[in-house]
């Protein structure tokens, strides 16, 4: 027994010595792999992951396996910042990304809304500014993508060990985002001109309440009249240019409809201490704020904004959409065309509809020598029309930025250039039929109305307007046809304040086409729109919004008048809004 256990004792090592040479053979692999799981154990587990992922590295061997492919990862991060850095489950780095960008816009949105000098200075820089936000999205985007391809591991190791198509997948990722904010910026750089050229004048002097011209805002919903003056700049486009062109052109996004009314260059204004001359030449002798104020005074309407166009501009603006199609009624011949070098040209259009070049719109809408001033204003309105008609057919967001960086310094106005693209929007959305068109017509001639007459001597010949009947056309045009149609009659009773205050609200309400019959007096109230009939009502309702809100009523017991409406301005009236919005 002895022996044999004395053998045993010898064979067992020798038995079992080549299976411990054979494990310890094929464990290293398995003993490398090892070496990061005690990692996990320490404290700092950020660490003992980027120790793990650097001894991996150094054995060749593949790094430890990460919550999700890195290239899916970096993927979603390039749909949306964060959604990669969710997917491998880091959720609270994820919902950071995607806040810390909108919070960063919306800080910096309202500062430059708030501040008037930042308001100016972005203006002023557009393009630069521009350039500056783009570049800092792209950069921020880049790292959000490289964050999640890299996981939960740092630094530049943390980029190494990965498979070829993981590679690929970012390289994709982020020559994809470089070439979005590339064309992102391409696309936004003729609106950062448009702010920055067009309203130059205004981004020079901040933006303040004593500013000379403050910027002119449209919310969208309330009729907004706007002046348009052509303007023959031929030369350095001074002020000391007679306007070409008069249009006043009224929109009505209530009713989806529109007004132009072309006013004559001869028209004569006589308005001892304000302007006493040819209504063309207001804008030699006072700009754009004597002429709209002249213009305001002709019509009794309040003129919101006004654009200031050379005739350069508008060549350009009809080239940028391709032409524009008119339907020539009849022929224009005209001998003697004046030319940009002062000089003359022969121009010859036949009847029938034709593609307009800029420059043959141009010769279109200018010409006079064969017809008379009312014809070419006829024309020029066709031309708009069949120019508003172009817009229409084609892509609105793809075409206003080509407009824009084509009219650059050609095209001045007061209007804001938040408000540019629901401003075309609107216009190019409404139905042809729903735009109407008129000019003021000498008496005398075959015309459909007449609210002018000639009047000539030494001087030359000029047209005297019938105050009346030019204000009754202005009222058919550019008020609301529904308050129209009820025809009310107002009231407007001081109650406990000053008649004139009462005076001066029945004058607004006359100038916005309300009738008016009468100003009383009476005891102290607060402030109220009343209605005598319920037919009425709608009136009522555009009074009170008029008057900035006042709350409208079935007239009281106590209350007396022949009116349909009564107005009763009280004590707490805070008077007439500025208007810069109506």
């Amino acid at each position: 027994m002895t022996g044999r256990k004395k053998r045993a004792a010898q064979t067992i090592p020798t038995a079992r010595a080549p299976r411990s040479v054979a494990r310890s053979s094929w464990s290293g692999r398995s003993m490398a792999r090892r070496v990061s799981y005690p990692i996990r154990s320490m404290s700092n587990r950020g660490v003992g992951m980027r120790r793990a992922h650097a001894v991996r590295v150094r054995q060749g061997l593949p790094p430890p396996k990460a919550a999700g492919s890195p290239g899916f990862a970096a993927v979603l991060s390039g749909l949306l910042p964060g959604l990669g850095q969710a997917y491998q489950g880091r959720w609270v780095r994820g919902i950071l990304m995607v806040l810390l960008p909108i919070f960063a816009v919306l800080l910096a949105g309202t500062f430059i809304a708030i501040a008037d000098p930042l308001t100016s200075l972005v203006l002023r820089n557009a393009p630069a500014f521009t350039f500056v936000v783009a570049a800092c999205l792209l950069t921020y985007h880049l790292y959000v993508v490289v964050d999640a391809f890299a996981g939960k591991l740092r630094g530049i190791g943390a980029l190494r060990g990965r498979r070829l198509a993981e590679y690929l997948a970012l390289a994709v990722v982020c020559a994809s985002l470089v070439a979005f904010y590339g064309t992102l910026y391409r696309g936004s750089a003729p609106w950062a001109s448009l702010a920055a050229k067009i309203f130059e004048p205004i981004a020079r002097q901040p933006l303040i309440a004593n500013a000379q011209e403050p910027l002119v805002s449209w919310s969208g919903t309330e009729r907004l009249n706007v002046l348009l003056l052509g303007v023959d700049a031929r030369g350095d486009g001074s002020t000391t240019d007679n306007t070409d062109t008069m249009i006043v052109l009224s929109l009505d996004p209530v009713n989806k409809t529109a007004a132009m009314l072309s006013l004559p260059r001869d028209i004569w204004i006589n308005k001892p201490g304000v302007f006493v001359d040819k209504i063309n030449a207001a804008y030699a002798f006072g700009g754009p704020d004597l002429t709209k104020k002249v213009v305001e005074d002709l019509l009794r309407i309040k003129l919101h904004a006004y654009a200031l166009v050379d005739f350069e501009a508008f060549t350009r603006i009809v080239d940028s959409v391709g032409g524009v199609v008119v339907d020539v009624q009849r022929p224009v011949r005209d001998e003697s065309y004046p030319t940009a070098d002062y000089g003359i040209e022969r121009i010859e259009i036949l009847s029938g509809p034709q593609l307009m070049s800029g420059a043959t719109a141009l010769h279109y809408a200018r010409s006079r020598h064969d017809s008379n001033d009312y014809s070419r204003a006829s024309r020029q309105q066709a031309v708009l029309t069949a120019l508003r008609a172009r817009i229409a057919q084609g892509d609105l967001l793809r075409q206003l930025p080509g407009i824009v960086d084509r009219v650059g310094s050609f095209v001045k106005t007061n209007f804001d250039p938040a408000n540019i693209l629901p401003l075309a929007r609107f216009g190019t959305g409404i139905d042809g039929s729903a735009i109407r068109s008129e000019v003021l017509y000498p008496c005398g001639g075959d015309y459909p109305h007449c609210e002018l007459q000639y009047t000539g001597g030494d001087d030359g010949f000029f047209l005297v307007p019938d105050v009346a009947k030019v204000r009754e056309l202005a009222a058919q045009l550019f008020y609301d046809p529904q308050v129209k149609a009820e025809g009310a009659s107002v009231e407007v009773r001081a109650a406990g304040v000053a008649r004139g205050v009462g005076q001066s609200v029945a004058d607004r309400l006359g100038a916005r086409a309300f009738t008016v019959t009468s100003v009383s007096s009476g005891q102290a109230a607060r402030s109220a729109v009343f209605v005598r009939t319920g037919a009425k009502r709608y009136t009522a309702n555009e009074i009170a919004r008029e008057l900035g809100g006042l709350p409208v009523d079935q007239l009281p017991v106590g209350e007396q008048t022949s009116a349909d409406i009564l107005v009763r301005v009280g004590t707490d009236f805070r008077g007439l809004a500025t208007d810069t919005a109506r």
